[in-house]
């Protein structure tokens, strides 16, 4: 029997209020490990899967100041302004301003923050009563520019001395835009569906490897950029395009692996639901270049068999779905276009165990996973894996 590891005295003032560095304490290493045999746990829970092999996790260059981006509850208290997260189990919020994995722009800029919060007396939104206006404190930086984006989430659009609060947070050191969200439904979701800009700035840049890729407020971009750049190196070497052949990029986001794709590949195309994403994602084509690259909004599911309709044919699918996995029409949609080569990209074990399960039973073979640190300290692992067709 295998004795408990022994953890060092966490490098966090949050810890162990705050629950999202879970390994914390744990020399890196060790966390690595913990992680592999996550992975490897999961397979083990279908036989189809028993002769994958699971490579060891590749970690982090840095595995503290990484994280690109923050979303904290404001919650007023006795003590003052808090801008952080709920205590485990609880509705209590702990302020978390000094969290060691955000990237050091994101420490300043909510300081700055808090700072101009309270000089303009804003009210903090009360879940009890569902009174108040400031619900939640987004901020997003660009690891290449170290530029900030503010999102301000709101529960109705009245936003009080709204002129001055955003000249106000325009001279906080490092922010460049501020964007407000209005979330007027009761309950824990961070984001309502309208997105209103508050300054002339509305995106960030960020550079991935070879790609400059601008994404606004509502747009999904890997918390780690460094680690996202390698995992999207492996997945191309894994899907292995030629310059005769068609791939098809579902939950393609702004369109990152997409573009790898297109370095090789004859032509890709990117699925993706939501239309924020897509029209970064079409913005992007135009700020690197390519031509060979064409992106459309809706569901996976639907929009795959029209694709697939009018192309002459689709040799390799890469997908990135939430952590809830594929669902069942999605993975059909995908064996129906009967490609050459999946390659799926996941950030649950669990559930990328079960839909590589289903493939294999569908006619494909699992040739391998690769894991990927994105988020050290906490119990992430993010996956690429490779099926070919049987």
């Amino acid at each position: 029997m295998s004795q408990p590891v022994a953890r060092a005295a966490p490098p966090c003032p949050h810890f162990p209020d705050c629950a999202g560095c879970v390994l914390i304490g744990h020399a890196y290493g060790e966390q690595l490990r913990l992680k592999q045999r996550r992975v490897a746990d999961a397979f083990a829970s279908f036989s189809g899967l028993a002769a994958v092999p699971i490579a060891e996790v590749i970690g982090s260059p840095q595995v503290f100041g990484y994280r690109n981006q923050a979303k904290l509850v404001a919650r007023r208290t006795r003590r003052g302004l808090l801008l952080g997260v709920y205590r485990p189990g609880t509705h209590q919020v702990v302020d978390i301003r000094g969290c060691p994995v955000h990237h050091p722009v994101i420490t300043r800029v909510l300081e700055g923050v808090a700072r101009v919060v309270e000089q303009f007396v804003i009210s903090i939104y009360d879940e009890d009563t569902h009174m108040g206006t400031l619900r939640y404190v987004v901020v997003r930086v660009s690891n290449w520019s170290k530029q900030a984006q503010v999102i301000l989430v709101t529960r109705d659009r009245l936003l009080p001395q709204c002129r001055e609060l955003v000249r106000a947070l325009l001279r906080v050191r490092g922010v460049s835009s501020v964007v407000q969200n209005v979330n007027d439904t009761p309950g824990n979701v961070i984001f309502g569906t309208q997105y209103l800009p508050l300054s002339r700035d509305t995106a960030l840049i960020d550079r991935v490897g070879i790609l400059k890729l601008k994404t606004h407020a509502g747009a999904f971009l890997q918390a780690n950029v460094a680690v996202a750049r390698r995992l999207y190196e492996q997945a191309v070497r894994w899907a292995a395009p030629t310059a005769q052949e068609i791939c098809v990029d579902l939950y393609c986001g702004v369109g990152a692996l997409s573009f790898y794709l297109a370095t090789a590949a004859k032509q890709v195309i990117g699925i993706e639901a939501s239309a924020i994403a897509v029209g970064d994602a079409k913005e992007n084509i135009r700020l690197n270049g390519f031509h060979n690259v064409r992106f459309y909004c809706g569901d996976v599911a639907e929009r795959l068999p029209e694709v697939a309709a009018w192309v002459t044919g689709i040799d390799v699918i890469t997908l990135n779905p939430p952590r809830k996995g594929a669902d069942a029409a999605t993975r059909g949609a995908i064996v129906a276009c009967t490609p050459q080569r999946i390659v799926y990209v996941s950030c649950n074990p669990e559930t990328l165990a079960r839909d590589l399960d289903w493939f294999v039973g569908h006619g494909y073979e699992a040739r391998a996973v690769q894991p990927f640190d994105l988020l050290p300290q906490t119990d992430h692992v993010e996956c690429v894996a490779l099926l070919a067709r049987g």
